[in-house]
């Protein structure tokens, strides 16, 4: 999946449907450099698509030169580059040494499901079915509450993360160390929402000043139903990130 320097590619600023040509100047896991025709007026912030040899990937443009973008990747199709930005729900816990560790794993949550807001019926009262509706939507809402609260979320604080589907960078108070191993319990805001419990091991820290501090995990022993999991959803979060930005 990687790109060279000097390969043509294809790109083009999303909501456009055009495509452009462009060149690769450089290229790693994180940043792409493209050598493009001067004057196209695509500004920091814009997200782009880029596509070679029936590959995709989807990057954000950090800064504009004459004839130069620099692009932060977003996701690509191939799972080794699968990151998205998220606030999410979020309980961390240090594993102890001598600590067994269970398998990482989905919670899922009770869907209560959506009842459709005009009577498939003619013979059901309106106002009747609108009453049902009603209580079909609190009842999803109270036992969406009650699966939070068994799940341990009501109590977990928000955190900014950087996710793939191998690993996670986030912020924290607390100073973890390389090497150490941490139990991650999570909550995607999805329709309906599930929980996934994952651990992983301390791969970076970096010092952020003020007490803060970003970790990077790199996760293991997860299945590949989980793992789709979590690329089904951050598929769901780049597109709302796509579609927020082109409005």
């Amino acid at each position: 999946m990687n790109l060279a320097p000097g390969e043509k590619v294809f790109y083009k600023a999303l909501p456009e449907v055009v495509n452009q040509r462009g060149t690769v100047i450089s290229a790693d896991d994180k940043t792409i450099v493209l050598g493009v025709e001067a004057g196209q007026g695509i500004e920091a912030g814009k997200h782009l698509m880029i596509s070679w040899d029936e590959q995709q990937c989807f990057a954000e443009v950090v800064e504009q030169g004459e004839g130069i973008l620099t692009l932060r990747r977003i996701w690509s199709n191939g799972r080794e580059y699968f990151r998205v930005d998220d606030v999410v729900p979020m309980i961390v816990r240090k594993v102890g040494e001598d600590e067994s560790l269970t398998v990482s794993r989905l919670i899922p949550f009770f869907d209560a499901g959506v009842l459709d807001a005009e009577s498939p019926d003619l013979d059901v009262n309106p106002k009747l079915w609108q009453m049902l509706v009603n209580i079909q939507s609190m009842l999803g809402m109270v036992l969406e509450r009650l699966d939070l609260e068994t799940a341990g979320f009501q109590r977990s604080g928000k955190k900014r993360v950087n996710m793939s589907a191998t690993g996670m960078r986030f912020q924290a108070g607390e100073r973890y160390e390389v090497g150490e191993k941490l139990e991650i319990k999570m909550l995607l805001p999805a329709r309906p929402p599930f929980g996934v419990i994952v651990y992983g091991s301390v791969i970076r820290v970096d010092d952020l000043g003020g007490g803060e501090n970003e970790i990077a995990l790199q996760f293991y022993d997860i299945s590949d139903n989980l793992r789709d999991e979590i690329i089904r959803y951050s598929l769901t979060r780049l597109r709302e990130i796509i579609r927020n930005s082109s409005k």
